[in-house]
């Protein structure tokens, strides 16, 4: 039995899938899912809290019985490079040459200063559109050290928004055609945008429940610790969802931009959203989305009826909060 571990470091939650592969299915074996509590450590450059959370990593997962070290990382948010440029129909041999290049014209120093990847996405013209992906150097070994600190062997790291799209077609079966993944978790959005014969568009944008957060402590004029329970009170709904509309103006005009670069691009139109994330289930979002990009769409919970595997005392992240970690883990094995 082929046996993975798929890894989601967000800033207010750690998830993680322990799921194998048999006869062509997937299945979760273990899941798990706790507080964060040093944000942004595996990343941070800062030896000191990356000794802390490594230990607190290895303490999780061995409280939840995790036993296997081969890991799928996600990476996303501050200090990824996601970026999209045009290319000539040229042999495939010349193409790396060109990307190194476009790498020398946008990033300082190049490629000796980033550890990347890159893939030619579909195309209908005479053009081609490559995706380029890249992490610092120093980041990028500052992660893979605290997870070998951690005692795991990181084999993939992959970005969020790649993890959104293998999570939506291994387990929906691309059900929806042309579809918008929008994962809005605490510190940021993960968005990414799937056409059904291939071309995919993702990009991060610095929006999540913390802005929410601060904003209702402003106007309520509460510490954002007690602004984090207000939002979740449903005596307050109302009052959130008012700040919500508001708060949300920003990313979702930023996420129509991209819907409609997408669209241009393709000539195909977007059929459906998806909203997942923690911050998906605060009141009336999704109406709020709809009415801003004019599209329908649903709450996307790929965890729905998988729950007797997960092992957490933070039920109501269950459905939505492991999308990405879902795409980490079938990344391997599918």
């Amino acid at each position: 039995m082929n046996v993975c571990l798929g890894l989601d470091i967000g800033s207010h939650y750690i998830k993680v899938i322990e799921g194998y592969a048999k006869k062509g299915k997937f299945f979760i074996k273990t899941a798990g899912i706790i507080r964060n509590p040093l944000p942004h450590a595996h990343i941070n450059l800062n030896e000191n809290s990356q000794k802390q959370f490594s230990g607190f990593l290895k303490e999780f997962l061995k409280k939840i019985d995790i036993r296997k070290k081969e890991t799928v990382c996600g990476i996303s948010g501050d200090g990824l490079i996601i970026h999209y440029f045009d290319i000539p129909d040229i042999p495939p041999e010349e193409i790396k040459s060109v990307v190194e290049l476009e790498v020398l014209q946008v990033i300082p120093g190049g490629v000796e200063k980033i550890e990347y990847d890159y893939t030619v996405l579909p195309s209908t013209s005479g053009k081609h559109t490559v995706m380029l992906v890249g992490l610092s150097k120093p980041k990028c070994d500052f992660f893979v050290n605290t997870l070998l600190m951690s005692g795991l062997r990181p084999v993939i790291m992959d970005v969020g928004g790649l993890a959104l799209v293998n999570c939506y077609k291994t387990l929906s079966n691309n059900s929806y055609g042309n579809v918008a993944i929008i994962d809005v978790g605490a510190g940021h959005t993960v968005l990414a945008i799937v056409e059904k014969n291939g071309f995919v568009f993702v990009r991060d944008i610095d929006f999540g429940g913390d802005n929410i957060n601060v904003e209702i402590s402003k106007l309520k004029k509460i510490s954002v610790s007690e602004a984090e329970q207000f939002k979740k009170n449903p005596d307050f709904q109302q009052d959130v969802e008012k700040i919500l509309q508001s708060a949300s103006a920003d990313v979702l005009q930023e996420i129509l931009t991209s819907i409609r670069y997408f669209e241009t691009r393709t000539q195909k139109k977007i059929e459906k959203f998806l909203l997942t994330g923690g911050s998906s289930l605060l009141p009336g979002f999704i109406k709020i989305v709809e009415e801003n990009l004019g599209i329908s769409g649903n709450i996307w919970k790929p965890m729905e009826g998988l729950y007797q595997y997960c092992k957490t005392d933070q039920s109501r992240c269950l459905e939505v909060c492991f999308s990405q970690a879902l795409g980490l883990v079938a990344r391997k094995l599918i």
